[in-house]
């Protein structure tokens, strides 16, 4: 991985314009024409668009307040409505919960800044998760519990190679969530309580009281500027779940609008669902995982879908892009892991 630092997607200085230069050095340029020339030198030249420039974002020129190493406004352009639905319904047309409104377009603008992380690892263990349906790396069967505490454990040790400030926290999630391992910066600690659980057959989806305990065990860092001042730290919530699309319990109250629009807090989701195999669930999972984009308000979450019958590198894949920093990586529709525009990463591939 390199780093944490490496998956920054910061802008590349542009070189001093040669116009720029001459008027520095108080050159006299007047003479037929020399206004349109003067034009021409102050338009720098746009980059081509590729997978690691999307639309020229790049390219775009920056505000005054956005010149401290903050996101660009292109970047904040791309978190459109199209990865924050409007709203979404239940399989019965009752309206789910949730933000009512979230912004068409965000702006976020924090410094990209490697500052510690203190990391929530929420597990599920609804009776689901223990199918024998993924396919191993050997052409086996193998459940979603045993892929995702190996993919866990393989994440909390690279990131704690990446800078040791980190800090973990592992909690288990069935009709209601359990705090297994309080926040530390020893892998070994969350790795030992990560192993011998037991699913259980889950009714529901307590969302409600998730959020509640890690209410109760955090503290949002506050600066007295986001723009320019790094946090102490970022609270990141990394949400693996695997059961069937419910209708999660859930109320927006005053206290959780704070924490989900609080700049130095993120929900990232790894949503593990039937797919194709029952049709009939098809519509209900991409319900709940739209419901999980509308509560990003800010544009900044991460979130992945991957297939209970499908190939189980995937969900390698989709936690080794967890591995960059929240404050460094770009807006999800931005992110592009391969070199050159157009280029497929192999299938059987993995990236941790």
């Amino acid at each position: 991985m390199g780093g944490a630092r490496s998956w920054g997607c910061s802008d590349p200085p542009q070189p001093p314009q040669s116009g720029a230069m001459e008027r520095s050095c108080g050159m006299d340029t007047s003479g037929p024409g020399s206004a349109a020339e003067e034009e021409e030198e102050k338009a720098p030249e746009q980059r081509p668009r590729t997978r690691s420039n999307p639309e020229g974002a790049e390219d775009r020129a920056l505000s005054a307040q956005s010149s401290v190493g903050n996101r660009s406004e292109g970047e904040g352009e791309a978190a459109s409505s199209e990865d924050s639905p409007q709203g979404t319904a239940a399989p019965d047309g009752t309206a789910w919960p949730g933000p009512a409104h979230p912004p068409p377009e965000v702006q976020v603008k924090t410094p990209r800044v490697n500052c510690p992380e203190k990391v929530i690892i929420c597990l599920d263990l609804a009776e689901e998760m223990a199918l024998p349906k993924l396919e191993s790396f050997n052409g086996s069967k193998t459940n979603a519990l045993n892929i995702s505490q190996k993919m866990i454990e393989m994440f909390v040790r690279t990131k704690h190679k990446i800078d040791k400030s980190h800090e973990f926290a592992l909690v288990v999630v069935n009709n209601d969530a359990t705090w297994l391992s309080g926040f530390t910066s020893d892998p070994r600690e969350v790795c030992s309580c990560l192993y011998d659980l037991e699913t259980v057959v889950c009714k529901s989806f307590n969302l409600d009281g998730l959020f509640n305990l890690i209410q109760q065990k955090i503290e949002l860092p506050v600066t007295d500027n986001v723009q320019t001042i790094p946090p102490p730290y970022v609270v990141r919530t990394i949400l693996v779940l695997g059961r069937p699309g419910c209708q999660p319990q859930f109320s927006v109250s005053e206290q959780m609008k704070k924490m989900l629009q609080c700049p130095y807090f993120f929900f990232d989701v790894v949503y593990i669902h039937n797919g194709a195999e029952e049709k009939e669930d098809e519509t209900s999972w991409k319900e709940l995982y739209a419901f999980f984009g509308s509560l990003d308000t800010k544009g900044t979450n991460y979130r992945y879908e991957v297939t209970l019958t499908g190939p189980a590198v995937e969900l390698h894949n989709c936690m080794a892009k967890l591995l960059a920093h929240p404050l460094q990586r770009p807006f999800q529709s931005h992110a592009a892991y391969s070199l050159l525009e157009g280029d497929e990463p192999p299938e059987v591939e993995a990236t941790v």
